[in-house]
C-alpha cells in the first residue's frame, strides 16, 4: 500500500521492522496484551514526566510490563503554572463581573437603611396621638392596615392624602 492509497484523516501507525520483530519475540514468551490502558506515565525527579499516549502494554507472568509507544516529555511545574495562570484569569473575570453588582447592591441597601431611619421618627410622631378618622369608613382603614402592615394612624393619614382613594393610599404606603 502506498501513501496515495491511505484515506485522508486516517490514523496510521508505521511500525519499524526491528520493533515488529521485538513484539513477535515477546508474544512467543507468553506475554499477554492489556487493552484497557490509554496512557502510561513515568515520573522523574525534577518534576518532569514521560507520557506515552495510546500505548501497547504487555504483562509477563512475573508481573513485569513491557510498553510500546512514543514517549513525550511533560513538565509538571510548567503545567502547574499554566493552570494557576488560567485560574487567576478566571478569578479576575469573575471579580470584574461581580464587583459592580456588589457595589450596586450595597448602595441600594444603604439607601434603604437611610430611608428606613428617616421614616422611624415620623412614624413615632404619628403613633403618639390618635388620628382623626371622621369622614372615613372603618372598613377602608382596616383594609389598608391589613394590606400594608402599617399602623392605623398611617392608614388614616394616607386615606386623607388621597381623598379616600384606597388603592392610592395602599400604593403610597407600600
Amino acid at each position: 500500500m502506498s501513501i496515495e492509497e491511505i484515506p485522508q484523516g486516517a490514523e496510521v501507525t508505521v511500525i519499524p521492522k526491528a520493533e515488529k520483530k521485538a513484539r513477535d519475540a515477546l508474544l512467543k514468551l507468553g506475554l499477554k496484551q492489556l487493552k484497557d490502558i490509554s496512557r502510561v506515565t513515568f515520573k522523574k525527579k525534577n518534576n518532569t514526566i514521560l507520557a506515552i499516549e495510546k500505548p501497547e502494554v504487555y504483562k509477563t507472568l512475573g508481573g513485569s510490563y513491557v510498553i510500546f509507544g512514543e514517549a513525550k516529555v511533560e513538565d509538571l511545574t510548567k503545567r502547574y503554572q499554566e493552570a494557576m495562570a488560567a485560574q487567576q484569569a478566571a478569578k479576575e473575570v469573575n471579580d470584574a463581573v461581580n464587583t459592580p453588582k456588589d457595589d450596586l447592591a450595597a448602595s441600594i441597601q444603604d439607601d434603604l437603611k437611610k430611608a428606613s431611619l428617616e421614616d422611624k421618627p415620623a412614624a413615632e410622631e404619628d403613633d403618639s396621638e390618635p388620628a382623626d378618622a371622621t369622614g372615613l369608613e372603618e372598613s377602608d382603614i382596616q383594609v389598608i392596615v391589613e394590606q400594608t402592615n402599617t399602623t392605623r394612624n398611617k392608614a388614616i393619614n394616607a386615606l386623607r392624602e388621597h381623598n379616600g382613594d384606597i388603592v392610592n393610599a395602599i400604593m403610597s404606603l407600600s
